[in-house]
């Protein structure tokens, strides 16, 4: 009653003939069938779109995460979602090293999340009293951020926060265009106290730099040229007098045919050793 395979004796009959289960192309399809049935089930774009949701992520989706970071380095929402969950426990190398290339490419939201991680590492890690070198390496790359940003419509959050440190770090070109964004009432006042920071700092030619676009943006006359003479005072206060004398020439504008604005030049062109310069003003002073 036995089947004849179990009738053989090894050695006797010869190697016994082994059970074929499924052949290799069965096997591939099974493996094809269940990778499709996990998909459907599971699809990984809406997984990670639920987990973009959660605050915190346990150490099974954690490692789930890196896992998928892992298999393909350049998914923008992986990489953000396991930089965003692990950014406290992260080097700002290592957020670097992950964020920035999607802080430059993709689309809007993935490049606005991936500045808003790059920004906090980078002010974490300024606020450690890094290295010379650090601490130039680290606020290059905020300055580049904000280059590469200004392009773009963002947050009124971030485009404060642009802004404030654009002009703390002396990108006060910069700093005007996140700053012409913001619905501020009057930004002459806002310039001129960025000014005063600045002065307050040492940092003379910045704070001129402040004074003399608040002067631009000034709303009476009056206002203008006091803006106009503090930022030129400024930098005669720190002796760069040429610079005075050419900001001078810059920036004062429809002040040109105001009979005070004329004697404050030719006096500062005199303090600066300009005597050519100085009888030119007078010139025009006279015949005004």
């Amino acid at each position: 009653m036995l089947p004849d395979r179990s009738k053989r004796y090894a050695g006797v009959d010869g190697e016994i003939e082994r059970l074929v289960l499924a052949a290799n192309w069965q096997l591939a399809l099974i493996a094809l069938l269940v990778l499709t049935l996990l998909v459907v089930i599971f699809p990984r774009k809406t997984l990670v779109e639920k987990l973009y949701q959660q605050e915190t992520l346990d150490e099974l989706t954690l490692s789930y995460i890196q896992n998928l970071y892992r298999a393909d380095e350049k998914n923008a929402d992986v990489a953000l979602l396991l930089a965003r969950s692990q950014q406290d426990k992260m080097s700002t190398q290592q957020l670097d090293q992950i964020l920035w290339r999607f802080a430059t490419a993709g689309d809007l939201r993935q490049r606005t999340e991936a500045r808003s991680i790059l920004m906090n590492g980078y002010d974490r890690v300024l606020s450690q009293h890094p290295s010379a070198a650090d601490k130039a390496r680290w606020t290059t790359r905020i300055i580049e951020l904000m280059q590469q940003a200004k392009e773009d419509e963002l947050p009124e959050a971030m485009t404060r926060q642009f802004a404030a440190r654009a002009f703390g770090l002396g990108q006060t070109s910069l700093g005007l265009v996140y700053f012409s964004r913001l619905n501020v009432g009057n930004p002459t006042v806002v310039l001129e106290k960025y000014g005063d920071l600045a002065l307050g700092q040492g940092h003379y030619t910045e704070a001129a730099d402040y004074f003399l676009q608040a002067r631009n943006s000034a709303l009476t006359r009056e206002e203008a040229s006091r803006l106009f003479q503090k930022g030129i005072n400024t930098l005669m206060a720190a002796s760069l007098f040429e610079p005075a004398l050419e900001a001078a020439r810059q920036y004062v504008g429809d002040l040109a045919s105001d009979p005070a604005t004329l004697r404050f030049l030719s006096e500062t062109a005199l303090a600066a050793g300009d005597a050519e310069v100085a009888a030119d003003y007078v010139r025009k002073l006279v015949f005004h």
